[in-house]
């Protein structure tokens, strides 16, 4: 759902008739407001002389969710499109428009009253089952969206002159038969070639050195050796799926449940699927009991009651201390936490909140993404610091020795690669990679390996470093594209090139146009638009 959304927007210019079907959606999915609107009037970004205001900014990421809700299945939620950037884009969009807006009005560009007249009939969502344009519904739709004829005719104005400006931006834009053919050529070549995977593990451990070279090594690496800030903070953590098994059930609650939802179950008897009625019955009384229970303890807390205090009196729960953390989760010498959650998810969330807190504060009860509850109180804060070297000897040496053991794989790899480039014969074993093509993905294949093999020449070696260790490859054998292969591709590779090439023109121009109108955005705007209520 979340690449559709970066898709659409990354579109060239955005279709009209979408933002009509996702207003349309809004009849049946609820224009609620997700967003904190505060002032109506602040502006999230100004281009040249128009300001972006943060209230239309809001109802545009709101217009494109809902849209993205009705073609998922409504499982889009808030923190999906925060997460996956959704607002930015939007907001590039806008820009985007108003540039072209801008642009157009300097330039003169109109269209013509007959195209617009054109192009709205064509929107299918105001067609009838014969394909024709049906007035009647037109006007049913704009009311339902609450726009005027006048205000939707304008939208599809400003759609057709940006269209306009865009396409004379491009028009006349192509690519030389003869890079078609080279880049067709690497394309859809494949390569043959076998690695050697020298690890630093492997390397034998060096003799420790003097504990004057050791301390000059510290010395010199005191970056490497800062301790970050640590926090020690508590937990209380309430599992509402545990809950859910001590809860009693009716035959009545049972029975009613499985009439309602008699259909979905593909009209199977009540015995082979009472338990997933039963397990569907108790986790949603379960949550409800959660949540009411968090309601009071939350309160309890407000009058002055401790996390350690209340937790042995809440079955389910669990009450945990992570002393002098990273915000990573992990001690001072990187060894995780064995307190955290096995759920890495809600590790996570626990980690942000308490790296967000004052010391001695805490948060009220939060749901996380896996339906568990948790409070975080931070106890102590302790900032960045550099421990003196005496303290952390050991570990000094074993970063001197990590660090030994990684050139001599180096040093190692390197020599190989010389060896092999010299044409000096090697007794070496080498894994044979499988048969790579840029046209083609490589799962078992890393992207380093990949990119390393199709930039050497036949019979030479290269390096690259991977998260195993240092990676010799040496290329054997290039095969060119079958002539089937390129007589059926080089069409519509040579489409989808042109298609980048003036996607490129068109950014080019684009940025050209950020220094006629300055684009400045309201960072802290769009931080206090998403805030929580």
């Amino acid at each position: 759902m979340i690449q559709a959304f970066q898709k659409f927007s990354q579109s060239r210019v955005a279709k009209v008739f979408l933002a009509i079907v996702a207003l349309s959606f809004m009849v049946f999915f609820g224009g609620g407001n997700w967003f904190r609107h505060r002032d109506p009037h602040a502006v999230v970004a100004e281009v040249g002389d128009i300001a972006i205001s943060r209230y239309a900014f809001a109802e545009r990421v709101q217009q494109q969710i809902q849209r993205l809700m009705a073609e998922s299945g409504g499982t889009a939620t808030r923190e999906d499109i925060l997460n996956a950037g959704g607002p930015q884009m939007v907001l590039g969009q806008m820009i985007q428009e108003t540039l072209m807006n801008l642009e157009s009005k300097h330039l003169g560009l109109t269209v013509s009253d007959e195209a617009i007249r054109t192009q709205i009939q064509s929107i299918k969502i105001f067609q009838n089952e014969k394909g024709q344009f049906d007035r009647n519904r037109f006007d049913q739709i704009l009311r339902s969206i609450n726009m005027s004829e006048d205000s939707f005719i304008e939208e599809v104005r400003g759609e057709l002159t940006r269209e306009q400006l865009a396409d004379a931006v491009v028009v006349g834009a192509t690519v030389p038969d003869i890079m078609v053919e080279r880049l067709f050529e690497a394309q859809y070549q494949t390569r043959l070639a076998s690695m050697l995977v020298i690890s630093p593990k492997e390397i034998p451990t060096p003799p420790s050195p003097s504990r004057e070279s050791l301390e000059a090594f510290y010395n010199d690496h005191q970056k490497n050796f800062q301790i970050p800030e640590l926090r020690t903070f508590t937990a209380f953590i309430i599992d509402p799926s545990l809950v859910a098994k001590n809860i009693p059930l009716t035959e009545e609650e049972i029975q009613s449940l499985y009439e309602a939802k008699k259909e979905s179950f593909s009209n199977k008897t009540l015995k082979e699927v009472r338990p997933l009625i039963v397990a569907e019955l108790q986790k949603e009384k379960a949550n409800e009991i959660t949540f009411r229970l968090t309601q009071d303890l939350d309160d309890k807390i407000a009058g002055g009651a401790t996390v350690e205090e209340i937790a042995p009196t809440v079955e389910s729960s669990k009450l945990i201390t992570l002393e002098n953390v990273t915000h990573l989760g992990r001690d001072s010498t990187d060894i995780p936490s064995a307190q955290l959650p096995q759920n890495n998810e809600l590790s996570q969330e626990i980690l942000r909140s308490a790296f967000t807190l004052e010391e001695a504060s805490d948060i009220p009860f939060t749901q996380a993404k896996n339906g568990e509850y948790y409070i975080v109180r931070v106890d102590k804060i302790q900032p960045p610091f550099l421990p003196a070297f005496s303290e952390i000897t050991e570990h000094v040496l074993k970063v001197w020795i990590t660090q030994e053991q990684l050139k001599a794989a180096k040093a190692k790899a390197e020599e190989l690669v010389r060896a092999v480039n010299l044409g000096k014969p090697q007794v070496v074993k080498m894994t044979p990679l499988p048969k790579l093509s840029l046209s083609e993905p490589s799962p078992n294949v890393s992207d380093e390996v990949k990119t390393l093999v199709f930039s050497l020449r036949p019979n030479k070696a290269g390096v690259t470093e991977t998260k195993e260790g240092f990676v010799v490859v040496v290329l054997k054998q290039i095969t060119h594209p079958p002539a089937k292969t390129k007589e059926k591709e080089i069409s519509s590779f040579k489409e989808k090139l042109l298609a980048q090439y003036k996607n490129d023109i068109f950014i080019g121009y684009s940025n050209a146009l950020r220094i006629r109108y300055p684009v400045k955005v309201n960072t802290g705007a769009i931080k206090a638009l998403f805030a929580t209520e």
